[in-house]
Parts: C-alpha cells; sequence; structure tokens
C-alpha cells in the first residue's frame, strides 16, 4: 500500500512540475506522455520527431487487411502497396503461388514470425500494428518497433559497411533535409516478409525511405522498394503515422513468443499477453 501511494505522489509530483493535469481524477492512462516540456530530442540540427508514433497496416486494394482481426489498429485507412498484383517475375511468382496453395491447407509459408523469429524491417514498415518509439540523439535515430530489434539510422554521415552481412532489419544510414529523414537500407535478410500477406523478396532488396513531418503530431513515411532479382519494377507505398500521446497506447506486452506462440505451444496465453 506504501509502495503505491508513494508513485501516485511520484506521478502527481510529475504531472504538477511539467505543467500536466494534476486532479484527482487524473490516472496514468490518460496522462500525455512524455510530460508537457520534456523531450527525448538529443540533436539541435533536426527536427524533433521523438514520441510514440502509430502508422497503419497494409490491404488489397478493395480488400481487409489480413491479421489484426482484418481490421487497422485504430481505425485509420489501411494502405496499399502500387503497383499491385505485385510485379514479380517468374521464380518469384511461384513462391507467392506456392505460399498461397499452402495457406490453404493450414500452412503459413514464409511466417518467420510464428516460429518467434524478428518480422524484420520491410514489413515492420508496412504493416503497423502497433505503435513505434522514436528516440532520437545526436548523430543517430532509433526506431524501436514491436516485434523486432531496434532498427539504427545513423546520421553522422557514414556509408554502409563494405562486407555487410545480411540481417532482418538490414543497415540503415540517412540525413536530414529540412523537415524529412532520408533513409536508405540494405543487407536485408531473404527470409523475412515484404509485409503481412508474407509477400517473399530476395537478399538484394534496397529500401530508400523517408519520414516527413508534416505536422506536429504526423509523419508521412514514403517506402521505395527496389530488388532486381524478385521485381521487375520498384514498389512504393506512402504509410501515415500518427503521434499516441496518451499513455494507452505504451506497448507494455514484451511479446513471450516462445510462450505464446501457436506453433510452439498448446497452454492457454497468460492473461494480457499476445497470442501469435
Amino acid at each position: 500500500m506504501r509502495k503505491a501511494a508513494t508513485a501516485a505522489l511520484g506521478l502527481l509530483a510529475l504531472a504538477t512540475a511539467s505543467g500536466g493535469p494534476a486532479t484527482a481524477q487524473s490516472t496514468v492512462a490518460d496522462q500525455q506522455w512524455p510530460p508537457a516540456g520534456v523531450s527525448f530530442h538529443g540533436d539541435a540540427a533536426a527536427p524533433d520527431i521523438s514520441g510514440l508514433w502509430l502508422g497503419t497496416v497494409m490491404a488489397p486494394p478493395g480488400g481487409l487487411p489480413a491479421n489484426n482481426g482484418n481490421k487497422t489498429a485504430d481505425g485509420r485507412p489501411p494502405l496499399y502497396l502500387t503497383p499491385w498484383p505485385l510485379p514479380y517475375k517468374p521464380a518469384y511468382q511461384k513462391i507467392v503461388a506456392d505460399r498461397a496453395a499452402a495457406a490453404k491447407k493450414g500452412t503459413a509459408l514464409g511466417d518467420i514470425g510464428s516460429r518467434c523469429l524478428p518480422f524484420g524491417l520491410p514489413a515492420m514498415l508496412t504493416n503497423k500494428n502497433y505503435p513505434d518509439e522514436i528516440v532520437q540523439t545526436p548523430g543517430e535515430v532509433t526506431f524501436f518497433m514491436y516485434g523486432t530489434f531496434p532498427i539504427v539510422i545513423w546520421t553522422d554521415g557514414r556509408g554502409h559497411p563494405k562486407d555487410l552481412k545480411p540481417s532482418y532489419n538490414g543497415h540503415s544510414i540517412g540525413y536530414w533535409d529540412g523537415n524529412t529523414l532520408n533513409v536508405d537500407t540494405v543487407g536485408i535478410n531473404a527470409s523475412t516478409p515484404m509485409d503481412g500477406a508474407r509477400d517473399p523478396h530476395s537478399d538484394k532488396l534496397h529500401i530508400k525511405w523517408s519520414v516527413e513531418r508534416v505536422a506536429p503530431d504526423i509523419l508521412h513515411t514514403h517506402i521505395t522498394f527496389y530488388d532486381d532479382d524478385a521485381f521487375t519494377e520498384p514498389v512504393t507505398t506512402t504509410n501515415i503515422w500518427a503521434r499516441k500521446t496518451t499513455r494507452t497506447w505504451e506497448v507494455l506486452d514484451d511479446a513471450s513468443c516462445f510462450e505464446n506462440a501457436s506453433a510452439f505451444s498448446d497452454k492457454t496465453p497468460e492473461p494480457g499477453f499476445i497470442k501469435f
């Protein structure tokens, strides 16, 4: 009881000091976070995009998202990849056909997330079921995305390593142009899906994307996928990210994938945790 009271007083003092609400009715869930006047922005030469942001998920044109109960997390329209169907070369058209046939039999080929592996950067840009935390420090911008390793975008002028080993998120470098962070990502493991539909790509995938702050609470993330092995032309999309300022959007679930993944466990998931 004493610990709970102390915690409540601490939150009340924090809200009062930051100009936030300090009423007896305020709760942790409805408090703005970070408190007014506090920022994690670390680079005076760049706009401040630090904070909690939620994009949206992809769907086929005229259709519904394939996951998350066939809806987006906050009710906004889904995004679409262009052109559609994706412009695959014959070898990759076969992979898509094989995955579709397996899905009809109840097997999710290409779904590395169900095996408790990181989803990878491509899908994390096109399929936003959960908010991301952006943290800025001089020389880098870090995206803490749910279900994968942190994505570090180096803005200190370095290039891509010459001996780069493919990974789930690849290697990202970027630079600021006004209110836009331009990013170049290479070295992505071919096992990662392109999107929520588990569309494939090769290890030659090259992503050029930009994060443009168009309003205080809106980011436009423009994405172009280049893959000379898999595609006959580039694939593009724009994901609109909205700032989330209430703490109800904080992701408190640590995923606990091996406990809750249907591919590994038959037991009932722990209360409050996500069933994969």
